[in-house]
């Protein structure tokens, strides 16, 4: 893929993505206060519907439902002809390697930052099945990894907590492990380091978190209702990370604290509630999924400047697709007459033929006049030339300006 493609798929990403974090981030109140804190997490699955719905194959159909696609697909059209614009310099190129180093980055960071968590708890004492430190450390209890998740305790367990105490924080942490939630926090963390120019990804993944800990403390309330108080104090007691590393759990983590305390005081939710919360989340999930899919411009990829060559393997831009075929996903073909001066480069060219006519022979003759060709060779010497040049716009999937020149005489 060239790195033009990689480009626009990035910006159509983060626009994508941002509509959806945004969208996330203004209903997870509502959804918590109508259904309930499952509800509000649950909210989050609208990041990666958006996201992989955008990476399926096909448009939105005609009709109504295509008119009203084609106006959100103005920002993903905007990103792909923003990517294929031309400079002095291969600008694309760049921002690719930007980019790619600051993910680089941000995961080396964030690896860094769950290493060090990882280090100051020492060894790890069994304690029953689970496992305690034999040290202080702050931010414990907590459930790390992602493949053998672990509970691992603070080293004055006993001590600090009560017995009904000790059982609604294993319980919640083991709610955690049921869940998921772990690879829920590896999938937002590498979405952070994918997006990391992008600061709501960032502020997002605290909320994530946050809905995270307020739904896990919501399904323990349900199963131990007459044990919120005891539940309240231990949530006091617990040790707060001051930062928490990206790839655990933690049973003190989710400030502000008031917000947890709070709803401890609420009734749970309802089956009727949960159930009707379930389908509103759905809902939302699946027409955010379908937007973003149906706001793909139309066989995207034929937007993507594809590099053909000459006869004589000197490279050649292909010219771009004209945006009023690629939303109609009109495939033409054109034949363009091309004058190469015995430098190379294009004297004149003119359409010879066209078809569909009129739609793709601008596009043709704009981009014909970067060219530069090997010149024609008589006796030694570099000579003026004429070439007949074919090129064939695709609609599709495997779709682009493909062009192959070809000589018809001096």
């Amino acid at each position: 893929m060239a790195s033009r493609e990689l480009i626009a798929l990035v910006l159509q990403a983060t626009l994508l993505g941002s509509a959806a974090v945004a969208l996330a981030m203004m209903l997870r109140r509502p959804l918590r206060g109508a259904f309930g804190a499952r509800a509000a997490y649950a909210a989050w699955w609208l990041v990666p519907a958006a996201l992989l719905a955008m990476l399926l194959p096909g448009h939105a159909p005609p009709g109504p439902i295509g008119a009203m696609a084609d106006g959100f697909a103005a920002p993903a059209r905007f990103a792909i002809r923003f990517a294929g614009r031309e400079a002095g310099f291969e600008w694309q190129a760049w921002m690719l390697s930007a980019w790619v180093a600051g993910a680089l980055a941000s995961a080396l960071a964030m690896g860094a930052l769950q290493a060090r968590f990882r280090r100051a708890l020492g060894p790890l004492l069994p304690h029953g099945d689970d496992w305690r430190v034999a040290r202080e450390v702050h931010g414990l209890p907590a459930t790390l990894g992602v493949l053998r998740p672990r509970i691992v305790l603070p080293v004055d367990f006993e001590s600090r907590y009560g017995e009904a105490q000790r059982a609604l924080v294993l319980a919640h942490e083991r709610v955690h492990i049921a869940r998921g939630d772990l690879a829920a926090n590896l999938a937002a963390a590498a979405l952070r380091c994918v997006f990391w120019f992008n600061p709501l990804f960032h502020v997002a993944a605290h909320r994530f978190r946050h809905d995270q800990e307020l739904a896990c403390d919501e399904v323990v309330i349900a199963r131990h209702p007459q044990l919120r108080r005891a539940y309240g104090d231990a949530l006091f007691q617990a040790q707060f990370a001051p930062q928490a590393p990206p790839l655990g759990c933690h049973f003190g983590f989710g400030h502000p604290l008031e917000e947890r305390i709070a709803m401890l005081k609420q009734p749970v939710p309802t089956l009727r509630r949960r159930i009707a919360g379930n389908v509103a989340v759905a809902m939302l999930v699946s027409g955010a999924a379908f937007a973003a899919w149906a706001a793909r411009p139309p066989v995207a990829q034929d937007a993507m400047a594809t590099v053909k060559r000459d006869v004589t393997g000197v490279a050649l831009p292909a010219p771009g697709y004209p945006e009023a075929a690629l939303e109609r996903g009109t495939s033409g073909k054109v034949m363009l007459i091309v004058d190469v001066a015995i430098d190379g480069s294009v004297a004149a060219a003119k359409v010879e033929r066209a078809d569909p006519a009129g739609v793709f022979d601008a596009s043709a003759l704009e981009t014909v006049k970067k060219w530069r060709f090997t010149p024609a060779m008589k006796d030694g010497k570099p000579v003026a030339s004429r070439v007949r040049v074919p090129i064939e716009w695709r609609a599709g999937t495997d779709a682009g300006a493909h062009s192959t020149p070809a000589a018809s005489g001096q």
